[in-house]
């Protein structure tokens, strides 16, 4: 497609879209996403869609993370405060060490001692900087490190030529550089994420601690080295000086800028390079054969294919035929079967229907049977029924005139029994009104006894049954009704000429 065509398309899609007409997307009046048609004019519409999870966070330059900006902030308070009083001490240090040692000039001595802290603010804030725009900080952290380096000599040479000395002279600078230098490693780590940037720097007193430990043991490496050579020099001194020969005539210059060994690398780097032109030109030649393979294995494929769809399409004739054969004899057999069924059903049919009828005459004698067996035993047990309910009145009527009879009886010993009572009573009357106090105290006392009463015969319970008795016995004071009581109890007592 031509420059031409495509401006052309453009102006004519941008015409139908004002018009209010369909207009060319993808090479045609057709949907955005449809395929691109060949040979056809047009312009390919393509839509990118940003698919993000809801509450996944943003990473781009709107984006916060709250959290982690929230603990840098704390963090960088907690280092600023620890930076003003580092900074007073560190300043009083380095006045006094330069006061001591500028012939006693106080203003040279102190514009010298705020240089150090001036430097290392200022270098600490351009990091900052820089680190919160994503970009490095290396040359103003290593500023700060000089500066802090500076601070550090000044107090560990104005401090005392004791370990205590050194030790409090030392506390303040590192602690702060490395606080300050990790502050700014991790904010410039942090802006570069929320940016979507790649970018990480280490840490340069995490390269200088390593720096010193490595020197260590890089000096006992070197050492266990040359022993080890010192031993084979030993063991093997031919061959141990032959080495040396060796690798002196390989690396000495033979002029400047050629060595044997860059000679025989030139060499084998030459020879790299006519390998790796043979193996081009092989690997040209097996993709030439490769191309003519792919084009018989096409051609091949492509008669397959036709004679695979000639094949098919007589299958399918075959099957067709078959399958309508296959179809008229179904449908001959399902007459027949559909047929022979309806026969066989009308059969079945009469047979039941006489069964049926057979049945049903047969029911209907058993059930007029059942009938009269049932009302003959009912007639029966209607007659036993009858005699059973007479025999049953004749025995109540005999009961009821026994239970009269025995009411009469009973009526008659209770108008005796009453008349005895009566007796009883007034002879209990004249007895108590004739008797004294103390025996009337004393029958009382003894009907308790008769009743079961368990206070009678127990000197403990005697107040106790005086307080209830004096009154009903017609004396006139507990105490004497207690004194009667004790003496009945102890000794016994004539009642009415009978002794308790």
């Amino acid at each position: 497609m031509s420059v031409t065509s495509r401006v052309k398309g453009l102006f004519s899609r941008g015409e139908r879209r004002a018009a209010g007409g369909p207009y060319m997307v993808n090479g045609g009046e057709v949907e955005p996403l449809a395929p691109w048609g060949p040979g056809t004019d047009g312009v390919r519409e393509i839509r990118h869609y940003s698919a993000r999870p809801a509450g996944a966070k943003s990473t781009d330059k709107g984006g916060r993370d709250v959290l982690t900006g929230s603990l840098l902030w704390v963090a960088s308070l907690v280092i600023a405060a620890a930076l003003v009083g580092a900074g007073y001490v560190a300043y009083e240090s380095q006045r006094l060490f330069a006061l001591a040692h500028n012939g006693g000039d106080e203003l040279r001595a102190a514009i010298t001692a705020a240089l150090p802290d001036a430097g290392w603010v200022a270098m600490a804030v351009i990091a900052l900087v820089a680190a919160l725009r994503g970009r490095s900080s290396l040359r103003a952290r290593t500023g700060v490190l000089i500066f802090f380096a500076l601070s550090l000599g000044a107090q560990v040479m104005y401090a005392e030529r004791t370990a205590e000395g050194i030790l409090v002279a030392v506390i303040a600078p590192i602690a702060l550089a490395w606080m300050l230098e990790s502050l700014v490693v991790e904010v410039r780590r942090w802006a570069a994420e929320r940016r979507g940037l790649d970018l990480d720097e280490s840490p340069i007193l995490t390269g200088l601690l390593r720096g010193l430990v490595a020197i260590p043991l890089v000096t006992a490496r070197f050492a266990a080295r040359l022993t080890l050579w010192w031993v084979r020099l030993a063991f093997d001194r031919r061959g141990t000086w032959r080495g040396v020969r060796d690798w002196v005539l390989d690396e000495a210059p033979l002029a400047p800028g050629r060595t044997a060994a860059s000679l025989r690398a030139q060499k084998a780097i030459a020879q790299a390079g006519d390998a790796q032109a043979e193996a081009q030109r092989v690997m040209a030649a097996a993709q030439e054969e490769a191309e003519k393979i792919k084009a018989a294995a096409r051609d091949e494929a492509e008669q397959a294919r036709a004679q695979a769809a000639a094949e098919i399409e007589q299958a399918r004739a075959d099957a067709r035929a078959r399958a309508e054969q296959a179809q008229a004899q179904a449908e001959a057999e399902v007459e027949r079967t559909r047929a022979a069924a309806q026969a066989e059903i009308e059969r079945a049919a009469a047979a039941a229907a006489e069964q049926v009828d057979a049945r049903t005459a047969s029911a209907d004698e058993q059930i007029r049977r059942a009938q009269q067996e049932a009302e003959a035993r009912i007639a029966q047990a209607r007659a036993k029924a009858d005699t059973a309910v007479e025999q049953t009145r004749a025995e109540a009527r005999a009961a009821v005139e026994r239970a009269n009879e025995n009411a009469e009886d009973v009526a008659r010993q209770y108008r005796v029994l009453s008349a005895a009572l009566e007796s009883l009573r007034a002879e209990h009357d004249l007895l108590l009104r004739t008797s004294s106090g103390k025996a009337r105290l004393i029958a009382l006392y003894e009907r308790l006894r008769q009743t079961g009463d368990p206070r009678c015969g127990d000197r403990d319970y005697v107040a106790e049954l005086a307080r209830e008795l004096y009154e009903r016995a017609g004396l006139a004071s507990e105490g004497t009704a207690r004194n009667y009581l004790y003496e009945h109890v102890s000794g016994g007592t004539a009642v009415n000429g009978v002794v308790a």
